[in-house]
């Protein structure tokens, strides 16, 4: 034995039918490769996997390779419903590798690999999806230990929209004969090329022919607004293919987004979704939102015993609370409504409710924006709407409707509405409107989309500090250029006015106001329309004025228009005439005017023009018991200052000749002359002047220096 293992001839015959014998097993596995993995077995076997509806083909070109395992790849396999003629999964390159055991044993895939696939795949009308009854119907005696998915495409096209996946990759791995580890992520598009990045990971069982997958969990990455949003899910999902039912238990979800720092936590104990309907009982969320700087939302949200199929859809009741902190004011809000929807119909709540509060914190409280109200509300399918509300608002009766119509090739938006207000007080809300000064066109109607806007508006009293208004009657006309209160009745100052007033969105902000007003007091009218308090009294004015600003100043210095006035027993403050008349009668300086002081009268009328805030005017006339009085000039409102020339004439004497008196400076407190070119106009000598003087007085004015009775 020793002499032949150091034969050299027995080396060389082990050697060679040692290499012939390997060459005979390699000739035969790849002899039995070739038939196991033949053009025809591989057709048969595809066949048979995918049923009569469908048909599998692959290029001609297959690899196929022993090791690690019995493995054949394919190029170019594509799947589609038969005779269709455009298939509905492509796979670039599949490799199938098969366990050992499957060669005389359960056959079984060890390690299937797809690259570069591209699948379309449609939700029709019918809620029918592709391969849905191929996956039903799929043949489960071949088990599956891992399957890959790499840099592959999902088409999903819905009748609402389409998504593209990018970038999808898939690993599925088996944990135990009925159960796999997964791991998911791609990159979505819709159709408006919104990038959604995601992946999923988890484990599914499978059981009574339905797949169990608890503790599913699932991110997201979502732009929206130009910021991204980090989306998170966990849930228990139970999948019954028979039944076409998908079950979404323990369901928690967060978001945390840059916009507007939002953040928002949810969770529902059951959604269903079966077929074409959606379903659960309770889904609730509460939400943060906001900065210091822009204000602070927090709040909650939930739907109850939601049902939505593809042409109905309703809500026993959504809930919606919350809070809005800023600038130490907080204003917390609540709306709640039944929603019933119909496809190419209406969105109908016949029973919303609706409260708002606002107060101030660290403040003594002031309650505003105080509302409880209950009405419906309807959205049609061609994005029409209507809103009927009524209730309180600041603890007053308040009616409110609103019908929108949306834009259409013939017209742009409209927005018809009415309100009614039994009181509106403007207390606490006067710093406010204070604060905005001349910049009263709200912001909201910038934008380009906003409708135009037609109210009916009723106000049965308007409270203002130092004012108030009742029984208001107007037309509101507002869009993004302008607004306009037509037809505006209302009662004034003790009187009634009709008119218009309108604000146009320029820059800056321009007004123009327009009213005639009937047996109003006059004093408060001309103060807080011009900050001019001089005269006093009840009767009637014509007002037509324009302004642009965004301030009292500027508003005052672009002042332009007309005022005609017509007073009757009233007074004008500031200047007692008949006191500086007695003093130079009696050759004395006139007497001290201020605001504390003034001159009566039975008539007053005033006809003036008004331009960049300076009022001039002519032949305005005073008649009192005692004085006639003819005037002209002018009234800076820019500088508060006055500047008139009188003719004063006696009641009692109207041919004799008038004395003529100078006023100017400070309208609060004018200084009061005789204008002494007037009086002795012609006379040469100091002393004829003088003489005349004392003489017109004298024979004019005898009559102030009676003792009184």
């Amino acid at each position: 034995m020793k002499n032949l293992l150091h034969s050299g001839k027995f080396w060389l015959r082990f050697s060679v039918f040692g290499l012939l014998a390997v060459i005979a097993a390699g000739i035969g596995m790849h002899t039995l490769l070739l038939y196991l993995f033949s053009n025809e077995h591989i057709q048969a076997a595809a066949d048979q996997a995918v049923g009569n509806r469908y048909e599998v083909r692959f290029g001609s070109k297959i690899g196929r390779t022993w090791l690690p395992r019995p493995t054949v790849t394919l190029t170019n396999v594509t799947l589609g419903a038969r005779n269709s003629g455009k298939p509905d999964l492509h796979v670039k390159e599949m490799r199938i590798g098969l366990s050992w055991q499957s060669l005389w044993g359960h056959p079984s895939i060890e390690k299937w690999v797809w690259e570069e696939a591209e699948a379309d795949i449609t939700h029709d009308k019918n809620g029918r999806w592709t391969f849905q009854d191929l996956w039903r119907n799929r043949n489960d005696h071949i088990g599956i230990n891992r399957f890959i998915i790499e840099n592959s495409r999902i088409n999903i096209h819905t009748p609402a929209s389409s998504y593209l996946t990018k970038q999808f990759n898939l690993k599925l791995s088996r944990a135990s004969e009925r159960s796999y580890i997964f791991d998911i992520n791609g990159h979505t598009n819709r159709t408006d090329d919104t990038i959604i990045t995601w992946e999923s990971n988890g484990k599914a069982e499978s059981a009574n022919r339905q797949w169990l997958l608890p503790a599913v969990h699932i991110e997201a990455d979502i732009p929206f607004q130009n910021h991204q949003t980090k989306l998170m899910a966990d849930a228990d999902l139970t999948w019954q293919s028979q039944q076409n039912t998908l079950q979404t238990r323990n369901l928690r979800l967060r978001a945390d987004s840059s916009y507007h720092d939002l953040h928002l936590t949810a969770q529902s104990p059951l959604i269903l979704w079966n077929g074409n309907r959606i379903s659960s009982g309770d889904i609730r969320s509460v939400f943060t939102a906001g900065s210091e700087e822009e204000g602070r939302w927090d709040g909650s949200f939930s739907l109850s015993r939601l049902n939505l199929r593809p042409t109905t859809a309703t809500v026993a009741k959504i809930d919606l609370s919350g809070s809005f902190k800023h600038n130490a004011q907080q204003t917390t809000f609540n709306f709640s409504a039944p929603l019933d929807w119909q496809k190419n119909r209406a969105l109908t709540s016949d029973g919303l409710t609706l409260t708002t509060y606002q107060n101030q914190l660290n403040a003594a409280p002031q309650p505003r924006f105080s509302s409880q109200m209950t009405g419906k509300f309807t959205l049609s399918a061609n994005k029409n709407w209507q809103l009927q509300l009524n209730g309180l608002f600041d603890r007053q009766a308040t009616r409110f409707s609103a019908d929108y119509i949306a834009a259409n090739r013939q017209q742009a938006a409209t927005l018809e509405a009415q309100l009614s207000l039994s009181k509106l007080l403007l207390a606490p809300y006067w710093k406010d409107l204070q604060a905005k000064g001349g910049r009263l066109f709200p912001t909201f109607l910038n934008r380009e989309q906003i409708p135009q806007i037609k109210a009916d508006i009723h106000i049965g009293n308007l409270a203002i500090p130092g004012l108030q208004i009742d029984e208001i009657d107007t037309i509101l006309y507002a869009d993004n250029r302008r607004i306009a209160l037509t037809n505006f009745r209302a009662g004034l100052y003790g009187g009634h006015t009709e008119g218009g007033i309108s604000i146009a969105n320029t820059d800056p902000p321009a007004y123009h106001l327009q009213q005639n007003t009937h047996g109003v007091q006059i004093r408060p009218l001309l103060q807080d329309l011009l900050n001019y308090h001089g005269i006093g009294g009840t009767g009637d004015a014509v007002i037509d004025l324009t302004a642009a600003g965004t301030d009292r100043r500027s508003l005052t210095q672009t002042l332009n228009g007309n005022l005609q006035l017509n007073v009757a027993d009233g007074a004008w403050y500031g200047v007692d005439m008949a006191n500086i008349l007695k003093n130079l009668s009696n050759n004395h300086a006139p007497g001290k005017n201020g605001a504390d002081v003034q001159t009566r009268f039975r008539r007053f009328s005033l006809n003036s023009e008004i331009s960049n805030g300076i009022s001039r005017h002519d032949n305005t006339e005073l008649t009192s018991d005692i004085l006639h009085i003819s005037s002209y000039g002018q009234t800076n409102l820019n500088t508060q200052t006055v500047s008139e020339n009188l003719l004063i004439r006696n009641a009692a004497n109207p041919k004799a000749k008038p004395v003529p008196i100078t006023i100017g400076g400070s309208i609060n407190n004018p200084s009061v002359t005789l204008d002494y070119n007037r009086l002795t106009d012609g006379l040469d000598s100091p002393e004829e002047r003088q003489r005349a003087l004392a003489e017109t007085l004298r024979e004019q004015w005898q009559w102030l220096n009676k003792p009184s009775k």
